[in-house]
């Protein structure tokens, strides 16, 4: 699966992302510095400290994969793309997970992919363990396995 823009999947309202349950993944393009910014003012959940952020991405091994998150629901993962994207543009307020993504300066050119599974749950709690394995921590906008 080729990753695609945030920007892209938000002009294109996620039309080419399966209506299937799985996981997602947010991540850095290569060579693309992370810096952040105070949070944006979507009133659905309160930003984090720029420091809290610089701090947690700092420990993390891996700087590429910054956000693991799934799509359990009926309409899988193209419902919950479309959410949080609609979040990250101040459109929605039903996407609290992963917020820290928007607090990065030129979050609209990162990258998603995803895997379609039928047990989204079970296989987000796997990655997220082998994530912090591996790095020591969870990725930047994960807070919790």
């Amino acid at each position: 699966m080729k990753p695609i823009r945030l920007k892209n999947l938000y002009e294109t309202h996620c039309k080419d992302i399966p209506h299937e349950p799985g996981v997602y993944f947010v991540m850095a393009p290569e060579r693309m510095e992370i810096s952040f910014f105070a949070a944006p003012g979507n009133t659905g959940a309160a930003g984090y400290d720029v420091k809290v952020l610089e701090k947690k991405y700092a420990c993390c091994g891996n700087k590429n994969l910054l956000y693991i998150g799934k799509a359990a629901g009926k309409r899988g993962l193209r419902q919950r793309i479309l959410q949080y994207m609609k979040y990250g543009w101040q459109e929605g307020v039903n996407h609290k997970g992963g917020r820290a993504i928007w607090q990065i300066a030129g979050a609209e050119n990162l990258l998603l992919t995803w895997e379609v599974c039928q047990n989204a749950a079970a296989r987000e709690h796997q990655l997220l363990a082998e994530f912090k394995n591996q790095n020591g921590t969870y990725p930047l906008a994960n807070w919790r396995g």
